[in-house]
């Protein structure tokens, strides 16, 4: 098979296990309708090694493509070049590997074929006298130091794309990479629980033992964004702190604003004793789609698809145009919050806000419903958000609802210890802890009271 190279074993020993292990994989598969492509790839393999390995004439010809191309060894540099980079696209784009995530029998199926092919590629039926003549060739094509810049760039290229996919499985402050789309499927989907929130199940009301119910309504900020750990975020936190007797049910997920968060509490199968609105100043963004105030006009998205599909595909093109072009840009940020504080000013879209912040108070006045406001400022500008949480806050205890306003717990602490990471200015786990804390005090002043 391998013939005349000093590994000959070696790289037929690895096409053995590769096959078998192939084979033990497609035993473990359960595959879907669009990997059909399975149970055919495994014949190919099995029958393409059995007539390379058998002595027969046939292992002869099964060697054809690969004699033609070492004879214009550049054309075999770039198609071992070509195969590494379609293997590996064959892999991510369907699959996208990335930490945290397990990897399904199927994809070791494709693993290996792909690996199977490669050695296929590089050392089949190579003779020493033959590789010595590529190399002579090599040695006198200008074209040689093209191809060698080409590899470097590939390798530069597939080494940064697994380096994200390993160690940035993380989230943007905006929702607009790949990486914060991953962080959802990896962590921030991982554990929903019958309702459908990324919370445990909630304790059911049983006469016997009564509990107090609180329940924390809001978006990305309360599911906790950015942390892969469940119990790391604030209203597990909570729960933790209010010890037996107390259940604390999430209420809450990524993008919602307002206008639907009353709809949500209300479907709510347990009825609350008390409800935590946390409150961050995107919530008014339902009043600003599709208009020229829209705070996501701060960033600039690809309009070709074939550059939007690549960007969005693989994560290194996906970071250097967000994280390092955009979301570095202090310019884009500072208007992205401008954006945010500046609609609270606005007095005709704050009275349609007000309309439905009014509609939650009403509620709660109505159903006996204990109701805290969690109002969270912008935490990359938590000065300049004064005016905005002011405003919130102010409108709250006019309807006699408590307000705990984090503008001023947070202050004096830096904007890293605030946020999950650099590129996203969600609630770390320290501000959450600290909301926590507050929620806790504010829950047991009323609670210990005569």
């Amino acid at each position: 098979m391998f013939n005349h190279l000093p590994m000959t074993r070696f790289f037929t020993g690895l096409w053995i296990v590769l096959v078998l292990a192939i084979t033990f994989a497609a035993t473990q598969a359960r595959p879907t309708a669009d990997e059909g492509w399975m149970l055919p790839l495994v014949i190919i393999v099995w029958i393409l090694t059995l007539l390379a390995l058998m002595p027969s004439s046939l292992r002869h010809f099964v060697g054809v493509p690969i004699r033609g191309l070492r004879t214009r060894p550049i054309l075999y540099w770039l198609i071992v070049l070509v195969y590494i980079c379609s293997a590996l696209a064959l892999w991510i784009v369907p699959y996208q590997p990335t930490n945290g995530r397990q990897i399904a029998p199927v994809e070791f199926v494709l693993i290996g074929a792909l690996l199977w092919g490669f050695v296929y590629l590089i050392a089949y039926d190579a003779h020493e006298p033959e590789l010595r003549a590529m190399g002579s060739k090599l040695g006198k094509s200008k074209l040689t130091g093209i191809m060698g810049t080409l590899t470097t760039l590939v390798l530069i290229f597939f080494a940064g794309e697994a380096y994200l996919r390993i160690f940035y499985i993380t989230t943007d402050g905006y929702g607009f990479t790949s990486m914060n789309y991953w962080w959802y499927r990896n962590y921030g989907w991982s554990h929903p629980n019958s309702l459908g929130y990324r919370d445990y199940e909630p304790t059911p009301n049983d006469p016997a033992h009564p509990l107090t119910r609180v329940a924390v309504v809001g978006d990305s900020f309360v599911m906790g964004h950015g942390i892969n750990n469940l119990d790391d975020t604030f209203p597990q936190r909570l729960e933790k702190m209010l010890g037996t007797g107390y259940d604390v049910n999430v209420i809450a997920e990524s993008g919602w604003d307002t206008d639907v968060e009353l709809y949500n509490l209300q479907k709510y199968p347990l009825k609350p004793n008390i409800v935590v609105l946390s409150y961050y100043l995107n919530d008014m963004d339902y009043l600003l789609r599709g208009t020229d105030r829209n705070p996501d006009n701060n960033f600039i998205f690809p309009q070709n698809p074939a550059a939007d599909w690549f960007i969005r595909t693989f994560f290194l093109p996906n970071y250097v145009y967000y994280d390092v072009m955009q979301f570095a840009s202090s310019a884009r940020s500072t208007s992205f919050s401008n954006d945010l504080i500046s609609v609270h000013m606005d007095d005709t879209l704050w009275s349609q806000q007000a309309q439905h912040l009014f509609e939650i108070a009403a509620w709660a006045k109505r159903t006996n419903t204990r109701l805290i406001v969690l109002v969270w400022p912008e935490l990359a500008a938590i000065d300049a958000s004064k005016p905005a949480t002011q405003r919130v806050g102010d409108f709250f205890r006019t309807q006699n609802v408590q307000v705990v306003d984090m503008t001023s717990v947070l202050h004096g602490k830096t904007t890293a210890e605030l946020t999950v990471n650099r590129f996203d200015t969600h609630p770390s786990i320290e501000a959450g802890e600290l909301a926590a804390e507050q929620l806790y005090s504010t829950i047991m002043q009323k609670e210990q009271a005569p």
